[in-house]
């Protein structure tokens, strides 16, 4: 279970600031200028966020250039239809109540009272195409379309899943920021 506190956090989170310089110029070096414009498009909470899940990775001395364009890149399908501050109340809230509900208000076209879980569904699978026409690799792109889903390493049914253990490192770093 989420402790409240997590969730004031996030909320603090989402109004953050802006990137430094020195951390634009590591996004920069990690994604190249093709990837660098998405990350451009993403709204700047979203992009904070990013950054501390690609720093985490980073302390972590991970040090696979597609796990950290994947960090950096995970919520770009976001900025396909941004969200507003009550928007991410209303998913934080229907998810925390009614789970299995938001999931399924999740399907669909973004729009009416059903967009904001909409977007939070579908999100990767925006993003991983967005990556793709970009030019991101096929492990970046697997990794960011897969990143919210859950797998055992016994239950594989699609080869084209990322390797488990990256993507593992991918969500505890979401998760965790």
């Amino acid at each position: 279970m989420v402790k409240p506190w997590y969730r004031l956090s996030q909320f603090r989170n989402a109004l953050g600031g802006r990137l430094s310089e020195d951390e634009c110029a590591l996004v920069s070096d990690i994604l190249g200028p093709d990837l660098m414009a998405l990350f451009d498009e993403m709204h700047p909470g979203e992009q904070a966020h990013s950054m501390r899940v690609a720093r985490q990775l980073i302390s972590d001395q991970e040090t696979n250039p597609d796990l950290l364009k994947a960090a950096l890149l995970h919520d770009v399908g976001k900025s396909k239809h941004p969200l507003s501050l009550w928007e991410r109340v209303i998913i934080v809230l229907g998810r925390a109540l009614f789970p299995q509900k938001a999931d399924i208000w999740g399907m669909g076209n973004p729009s009416g009272w059903q967009r904001p879980f909409v977007i939070a569904r579908q999100h990767p699978g925006w993003g991983a195409e967005m990556v793709s026409t970009a030019g991101g690799s096929q492990l970046c792109v697997d990794l960011i379309r897969y990143h919210q889903e859950s797998f055992q390493e016994g239950a594989r049914k699609d080869s084209v899943l990322p390797p488990l253990d990256l993507l593992a490192k991918l969500q505890q770093a979401d998760n965790d920021n």
